[in-house]
């Protein structure tokens, strides 16, 4: 009910959601701070449903009212950082180009998993040079996000490959495979360094896709697995010498 009253401001939603939800009673004592937290986010032209959405899920998640005001501070600070790089990359935010609600939570999103502002802005401003659309640059970031969740990726990396794929000609709903890609390579031995660069980048480099960058890890011979470890020979413990050894 609280989400269907779209039009109203955000005192008049807060006085709906107190007035009409008995979970809202958990949090009569932080009602001052949660009209803060939505003033301060309409100020910011943050878009309200992705606030409500959160104080809802948190709400029928029983969060503490404290917990529930550091996370809603939390979202607000990331969706304002979302809205600085969308401004700031072209990427919309105009009249005629406004900013959707799910463009914002999905940068949002990408912020809260540990991709860098940087890095964000340069990917979507890449889309918006292009003129790729905000589904490629948007699934571009994802692609990057899943891959780093399985890839010690770093930032220079992960822009190279996220600008390529952007410029391959791939469809958008096939970036995520990436992720995919880089797990077959290490299950069959392949280095980080090996697939990184000789497998993803190379290949979105010279024009190919997913079914180049699998053949060329199918072509690869599995690695043999390592010898265990011989048994270790029984030492006496060494007595202390009564100095402490620099750290090396």
């Amino acid at each position: 009910m609280l989400m269907a009253a779209a039009g109203a401001s955000w005192s008049d939603l807060l006085e709906k959601w107190y007035g009409s939800d008995p979970g809202s009673k958990a949090y009569v004592e932080v009602r001052g701070q949660l009209v803060i937290i939505f003033s301060e986010a309409a100020r910011q032209h943050v878009p309200r449903r992705l606030l409500l959405e959160k104080l809802l899920e948190g709400e029928a998640k029983g969060v503490p009212a404290e917990r529930l005001l550091k996370h809603l501070n939390s979202e607000l600070a990331r969706l304002q950082r979302a809205m600085t790089i969308v401004l700031q990359t072209g990427f919309g935010g105009s009249f005629l180009s406004p900013v959707s609600d799910e463009t914002l939570k999905d940068i949002a999103i990408y912020l809260r998993c540990g991709l860098s502002d940087q890095l964000v802005s340069d990917l979507l401003a890449t889309g918006a040079a292009q003129h790729v659309g905000t589904e490629a640059a948007l699934a571009a970031c994802g692609a990057i996000m899943d891959l780093r969740a399985v890839a010690p990726l770093e930032d220079e990396d992960s822009l190279q490959i996220g600008r390529l794929l952007m410029t391959s000609g791939m469809q958008p709903s096939g970036y995520a495979s990436l992720a995919l890609v880089y797990g077959l390579g290490r299950s069959r031995g392949l280095s980080h360094e090996a697939l990184v660069h000789d497998v993803i980048i190379n290949t979105l480099s010279s024009g190919g896709g997913l079914a180049v960058m699998n053949q060329k890890i199918e072509s690869t011979p599995i690695a043999e697995p390592l010898p265990p470890p011989a048994p270790a020979k029984e030492a006496h413990p060494a007595r202390p010498s009564g100095k402490r050894s620099r750290p090396r």
